[in-house]
This record gives C-alpha cells, sequence and structure tokens, in this order.
C-alpha cells in the first residue's frame, strides 16, 4: 500500500527498468502509469533498449526488511507499485512513460518516445529519457558510415510483459512518453 501525505498523486502505476540481467538499456527505475497510451509501433523485438517490471527481491524471508506483515510469499516476485505526486507552489517539470497525454491540469511541453541506449551493447546502462516524437537533424552534417560506428546512438525502447501487465503492457511495442510542467 502506498502511504503518501502532503501531496497530490498525479498517477499510480507500476516499478519498471531494465533486465537485471540485461546489459544497456536504461539505467533509472521509472514508474509507468496503470494504463499505458499507445503511438506507432513495430510488430516483434526491435533489438533496442527493453523495460520490464520491477519485483521486489529478497534472498530469504528474514531479510525482508520492510514488515512483519509482508512474508515473502507476499513480496518476493510481486510487482512492485508506485505513484507520481505533486507537491502545490512548486514549479514541476514531469516526464511520464507510457502515455502520449499530461494529466488535467497539466501542460504539455512535448511528447515522442521512451529512448536508451541498445539493451545488447557491451556498454554501461544509460538513463531512459524522453525523445521528441519530430526529432530534429543537425543541418550541414553529415557522417561517414566509417564515423558513424564510433558515435553514441540511442534506441526506442520496448516492452517487455510479465511482471507488467500483459493485457495492458504488450511485449515489443516501443514505449511513448510525455514531458508536462505545472
Amino acid at each position: 500500500m502506498l502511504l503518501l501525505h502532503c501531496c497530490f498523486v498525479v498517477f499510480k502505476g507500476y516499478t519498471a527498468g531494465s533486465h537485471r540481467l540485461h546489459p544497456g538499456s536504461g539505467s533509472n527505475y521509472l514508474c509507468v502509469p496503470n494504463d499505458p497510451q499507445w503511438e506507432n509501433y513495430l510488430s516483434g523485438a526491435q533489438n533496442s533498449g527493453t523495460v520490464v517490471g520491477v519485483a521486489y527481491g529478497f534472498s530469504s524471508r528474514s531479510y525482508n526488511i520492510f514488515s512483519e506483515n509482508n512474508t515473502e510469499t507476499d513480496l518476493g516476485g510481486s510487482p512492485a507499485p508506485c505513484a507520481v505526486c505533486y507537491v502545490g507552489g512548486r514549479s514541476t517539470i514531469l516526464m511520464i512513460p507510457a502515455r502520449t497525454q499530461c494529466p488535467d491540469g497539466w501542460t504539455t511541453e512535448y511528447k515522442g518516445y521512451l529512448m536508451s541506449e541498445y539493451s545488447d551493447t557491451e556498454r554501461k546502462r544509460s538513463s531512459f529519457i524522453c525523445w521528441d516524437q519530430a526529432p530534429e537533424i543537425g543541418v550541414g552534417i553529415k557522417a561517414s558510415s566509417q564515423t558513424m560506428s564510433w558515435q553514441a546512438a540511442i534506441y526506442p525502447v520496448e516492452v517487455v510483459c510479465g511482471t507488467l501487465p500483459c493485457s495492458t503492457y504488450i511485449t515489443n511495442r516501443e514505449l511513448t512518453c510525455v514531458v508536462c510542467s505545472k
């Protein structure tokens, strides 16, 4: 149960992040809403970054630090809920993954797709970021194919259901995002 004091709950959802055994993709955890919104997507895996649901993990029942009321059976492997909150009277910019619209009362700055490092790379993870759906291209700059292999690259992030509910988070769909202000 989420106990929230002195704030307005913008939305509730599931904690998500990169698969613990896969390199690349994003390093930060996300709070994805219970009701994702989709835009364009390609069917099938695209070898891009991925997002999976986060589960509670404990090495033993005695290692559960949260509460005597929650046993390893209750929490171990269970999806971790989350909430995004807003405290009034402060300026806020918020990136919401898996959404194309801001909550009521918020202003849309831009919307697009969740992006990160390539998931099968040997590089360390990057952060998940929201990339505008109409990206600009540098004018007058054209990299040769030789130099392109040494440059940084960013890829769309696809969802993998399992810990995230498969009824709403469809595996291999590219996740949307929206940046909101208040």
